[in-house]
């Protein structure tokens, strides 16, 4: 619990900044909800639970919405708005964690969409061998 949220101060912090500097609560729950999809994904296609259910272009976005739907509602509960003012409080003046702490979730967003990438990938050798 206490990693979300410091991953959600993190995002809320990146995103007080520049053309998101109006929403950055919403835009860090939405980062951790990309996240948390990202996960579900890498674990469906390890269990080969995916599969190609339609090729129709809106039923497929209409899918991922209503699967990153309950995400996105769960990432709200974990990472409320009232949790900010003592994270600011814990963090803004603790510049070595927070640097540590980006430089962390940079090296783990890259990671996990490399892990997607991968796995997908194999997947789809695994269904159309040459």
């Amino acid at each position: 619990m206490k990693t979300i949220k410091f991953i959600g101060y993190l995002f809320h912090r990146y995103y007080s900044k520049g053309p998101r500097a109006n929403i950055p609560y919403f835009s860090a729950i939405c980062s951790m909800t990309l996240l948390g999809f990202m996960h579900l994904m890498q674990i469906l296609i390890l269990l080969n639970s995916i599969s190609d259910i339609t090729t129709d272009k809106l039923a497929k976005r209409l899918i991922v919405f209503l699967t990153m739907l309950p995400i996105y509602f769960v990432m709200t509960i974990l990472f409320k708005k009232s949790d900010l003012a003592p994270l600011k409080e814990k963090y803004d003046r603790d510049w070595d964690k927070v640097f540590k702490g980006n430089v962390w979730l940079v090296f783990y967003v890259i990671a996990s969409f490399t892990l997607i990438i991968i796995l997908a990938l194999w997947k789809k050798q695994l269904h159309n061998p040459s």
